[in-house]
């Protein structure tokens, strides 16, 4: 979605920016690479069509907003999800908020600093809320996380992060850009409050194969830049930590976390005796835990310099190619911008460099496959040496004694039972660790049929 929401018509000439495929479709975000209306594709919207002409008549920013630099000097800004918070909150850490997939939950921006005692005549800010993991994951884990993720979903249109169209939140922010599958750029004026509607599409428990695994902490994570600036640096950064569940399990997670508040009172009240009221320890004691709140105040971090990770995946990249939305960039277009003119999503490889190719050559081998047959209750190991047809019909073959000349068909059932030829995209990027039934059927005159059975 572009910063100004703007559509074109059929007649008109797309326009865009040449970039490069990377190996990962991920980047490292920098602000100076928030593009401007003309030098900008749009991915998929998650808006309905009648919304599309209000929002672009609306927040068309204009010429002398352009010119106009947002002085945040002595500012401070207050982020708030409306969502209930965890009663077991860690000291020093951040706020953790239990979350419920696809669920939409209102988060509140507003500017609580000196320069909020007087009305800015122009005042305009960006800000780009997403989700990342947390400080302790590095790139390469988070790239991975994301891509495993990625890979296990039923189109690859879906998005981790998505905001709703509701008019409540059009009428306090504008400009909005989906930039990356995780993360939505929109501009805001400090002088009002600005609300969006946000879902998380994604578990605390995606990100890994093997069932019972305790489900990784997420952050909503807020940064606030101003508007023109030409700095990669936001004026304002804040996170708050989320814990994302299915079917309600957030409402589960808050009443059991009470009944375990509501037990541990009920064990430290009997202990205490008159003697000891008048000691700080017995008042700390004789407090509640914590309530329970409808509101989630976001934790201002003070690390500003370091970059967030955006995940772009590979489908993207072609998807835009092949709809014409990315073509070219002109000089013109270079001079006339006051930021950078280079597409947030080009390849993450400009900024750390092409891997080794010995390293590339590794990565592509990394495919493993747990089998077994009907009878059996053990899986064999499959490694494949590439992560193709042939070296899965050469794995079969070495583990099984099958010739491979004599192998017809080979094909893959998922979990709802559709039957699909196996193919080369299928065993590269979509069943790396997974476990089949297999099956192998002795066709007169034709050959073996294998079926591999996802479970």
């Amino acid at each position: 979605m572009s910063p100004s929401v703007t559509y074109r018509t059929d007649s008109e000439e797309p326009r865009g920016v040449i970039f490069e495929q990377a190996h990962y479709g991920a980047h490292i975000s920098q602000h100076t690479d928030y593009l401007k209306d003309d030098q900008r594709s749009t991915p998929d919207s998650t808006y309905n069509e009648s919304f599309k002409e209000t929002i672009s008549d609306k927040y068309r920013p204009s010429s002398v907003a352009d010119d106009f630099m947002y002085d945040q000097t002595a500012s401070t800004f207050q982020y708030t999800l409306e969502a209930t918070k965890s009663l077991r909150q860690k000291q020093g850490e951040g706020p953790m908020t239990y979350l419920n997939k696809g669920q939409f939950y209102a988060v509140t921006l507003s500017e609580t600093g000196s320069n909020k005692c007087f009305r800015h005549p122009i005042s305009k800010v960006r800000s780009v809320i997403m989700v990342v993991f947390s400080e302790d994951k590095n790139r390469d884990e988070q790239l991975k996380y994301w891509k495993y993720w990625h890979s296990r979903q039923h189109t690859a249109k879906q998005r981790v992060l998505d905001i709703a169209d509701y008019k409540e939140s059009f009428n306090t922010i504008g400009n909005i850009e989906e930039i990356a599958y995780n993360a939505v750029s929109f501009t805001w004026d400090v002088n009002e409050e600005a609300k969006i509607f946000i879902t998380v599409n994604c578990l605390s428990t995606d990100f890994s194969s093997q069932k019972g695994v305790k489900g990784l902490p997420l952050m909503i994570q807020i940064d606030t830049y101003s508007y023109n600036n030409r700095s990669n640096r936001p004026i304002h950064r804040a996170y708050c930590q989320i814990k994302v569940f299915c079917d309600k399990g957030a409402e589960r997670k808050i009443r059991d976390e009470e009944r375990k508040q509501n037990r541990k009172k009920g064990k430290t009240q009997p202990s205490q005796t008159p003697c000891t009221n008048n000691s700080s320890d017995s008042k700390l004691s004789a407090l509640p835990l914590q309530k329970k709140s409808d509101i989630t105040f976001f934790k201002t971090m003070s690390d500003l310099d370091s970059q967030p990770v955006l995940f772009i995946p590979d489908v993207h990249f072609g998807n835009l190619q092949r709809s014409g939305q990315v073509f070219y960039n002109t000089e013109d277009d270079i001079e006339g911008s006051s930021v950078l003119v280079k597409r947030l999503l080009r390849p993450v490889d400009e900024d750390f460099g092409p891997p080794p190719p010995k390293q590339m050559k590794e990565e592509n081998k990394k495919v493993l496959l747990y089998v077994r047959k009907e009878s059996d209750e053990v899986f064999d190991a499959l490694m494949l040496k590439f992560p193709t047809v042939k070296g899965l019909l050469d794995a079969i073959s070495e583990k099984y004694g099958l010739p491979v000349e004599k192998i017809a068909k080979i094909y893959k059932k998922s979990k709802k039972g559709i039957l699909v030829n196996m193919d080369d995209n299928i065993i590269e990027h979509y069943s790396n660790e997974d476990t089949f039934i297999l099956n192998v059927e002795n066709v007169v005159e034709q050959g073996f049929k294998i079926t591999l059975t996802e479970i």
